[in-house]
């Protein structure tokens, strides 16, 4: 088959690279100068910075992303476990200088909130549960057959007998005041949900398990953590994401696919309900069996293809899905004269909250939603490649990222007006933790919403895709359109690294399953 694949971000990437793999013709359309999408990098004057997710989830032998890269052919990506840390007004969680065993984040903050240490040892006794439930579906979706089915089986006799099936409705809110009083200590639990623009009372609780493997807080932890209790690792990939993205490229190309950069597709050919191929804004048709879109849904649906080739239903559906908003970021190039990780205790990534509760949470993601941007006074992220990976700046200097989450369009003002106004209160905030620091930048890049939106294709930049609020329409891969596929982060996949592979991968599949 001709497969015509629109965006060459990673679910892109990886739907050509299994496509090709298995003897189709297959071209990737990039409208920008490289491949990536998201995951592509910036870089300016020696230095790199990674602008996409910043560690990735379950890249390691035998975990979900690594399962699918190796049977994509990309054997050689040279990935690291990391883990983070975090901050907040009234604490601090770092792990510490000498391993203290799996439970010592739980035992510090016993320590910290010794009013909530029932309930401390009860989301514990949870965590083991949902992470033994989450082993048993991975190995559900290793095998076949009888295999599967015992699997199945367990998986759905430990969700009944674990007490978890009751909680499956509830909000994160509802999940933290059932296990903890403390406001403080549900903010340390649920504080990464600001990442995802889902205020907690729209966020499924028992993602919150998820969002928290004790593997991201010290990656010493062990493997397993009880008989059939498998965690998963995160890690960085060296030389930055875009390292990924590379021996994607290179894969495709050399099983003769092409990534053709620098055109951007302005229709999808569309003849009698069925796909013929695509068109590029210099009037170029490429002729296709398939056609698979991976990028912004209103984009793809509404532009490329068109209302009338769409139900009522699908319209509706795509005109209320709920994204995320956007990313302020700020990248660094700093002199050999500063060294940031002794004040970022040596993590890569570190997470600087500016509230207490998660009353704050709540509202904060609310204003940012209504065009509200809070500057870096309710926090912000920082991360130092050049600490896993010393090529990514000038030798004996570092790069640095400094980014907050913010509203994709502004309520008062343009992002191209206030950018600079910006920055400079987001590093005066930083400075708090990172002295002098605007004394040692001898480059910077400021990358704002709508710079994100000109790179990728966008009307709106969802920093991670769609938001996981509790009722979200999903748009399916499959289309109504005979031979149009839809993936990527606004699809039924959802956002993030771990969801857009293997979404991408199992569309592939499907695809050349449906073809024989």
């Amino acid at each position: 088959m001709k497969i015509a694949i629109i965006g060459s971000g990673l679910s892109g990437l990886t739907a050509a690279a299994y496509l090709a793999q298995k003897g189709h013709s297959v071209t990737v359309f990039e409208q920008y100068k490289r491949a990536g999408g998201v995951t592509a990098p910036s870089e300016k004057n020696g230095y790199k910075w990674d602008l996409g997710q910043l560690i990735i989830e379950g890249l390691g032998p035998n975990e979900p992303l690594g399962l699918i890269l190796s049977e994509l052919g990309i054997e050689n990506l040279e990935i690291e476990v990391e883990d983070r840390g975090y901050v907040f007004p009234s604490l601090e969680i770092n792990k510490p200088t000498n391993y203290k065993g799996f439970k010592w984040r739980i035992n510090y903050l016993k320590n910290l909130f010794p009013e909530d240490s029932k309930g401390l040892d009860q989301y514990w006794r949870d965590y083991i549960n949902f992470t033994r439930i989450m082993t048993y579906a991975r190995r559900m979706e290793r095998v076949s057959g009888i295999k599967s089915f015992y699997w199945k089986m367990r998986l759905f006799i430990k969700l009944l007998t674990s007490g978890l099936f009751s909680k499956k409705d509830w909000s994160a809110t509802e999940l933290m005041k059932h296990y903890f009083s403390n406001e403080t200590l549900q903010l340390v639990f649920i504080s990464i949900i600001a990442d995802f623009f889902t205020p907690p009372s729209k966020f499924l609780g028992l993602g919150i398990f998820s969002l928290n493997p004790e593997t991201i807080y010290d990656k010493r932890m062990p493997k397993f953590i009880d008989k059939n209790t498998e965690q998963i690792y995160c890690y960085n990939i060296l030389g930055g994401i875009s390292s990924m993205v590379d021996a994607l490229v290179d894969r495709i190309e050399n099983l003769g696919g092409s990534v053709k950069l620098n055109t951007k597709i302005k229709k999808i050919l569309i003849e009698e309900n069925k796909v013929q191929g695509a068109m590029d804004d210099r009037g170029n048709k490429s002729l296709a069996d398939v056609v698979i879109a991976a990028g912004s849904a209103k984009k793809t649906f509404f532009d490329l293809i068109g209302k009338e080739y769409l139900s009522t239903e699908l319209i509706e559906k795509v005109n209320n899905l709920k994204l995320m908003e956007s990313v302020f970021m700020v990248h660094l190039g700093l002199n050999e004269n500063y060294d940031p990780s002794k004040f970022n205790q040596g993590y890569t990534v570190r997470y600087y909250y500016g509230i207490d509760t998660t009353k704050e949470l709540e509202e904060g993601i609310n204003d940012e939603r209504k065009g509200s941007y809070h500057e870096g006074k309710k926090g912000f992220v920082v991360h130092i490649p050049s600490l896993h990976s010393p090529e990514m700046a000038p030798q004996g200097h570092h790069a640095m990222t400094i980014y907050t989450i913010c509203p994709n369009k502004l309520n008062q003002g343009t992002w191209k007006e206030r950018k600079e106004e910006y920055t400079d209160k987001l590093l005066n905030y930083a400075e708090k933790y990172f002295p002098d620091l605007k004394k040692h930048i001898d480059t910077q890049v400021i990358m704002t919403p709508e710079d994100f939106r000109n790179r990728v294709y966008v009307d709106h930049h969802a920093f991670g895709g769609l938001a996981p609020y509790i009722e979200n329409p999903r748009i399916s891969f499959q289309t109504p359109i005979e031979g149009l596929w839809f993936i990527g982060a606004q699809s039924e996949s959802g956002g993030g690294v771990n969801n857009v592979i293997p979404g991408a991968y199992k569309t592939a599949k499907k695809i050349v399953k449906l073809s024989h």
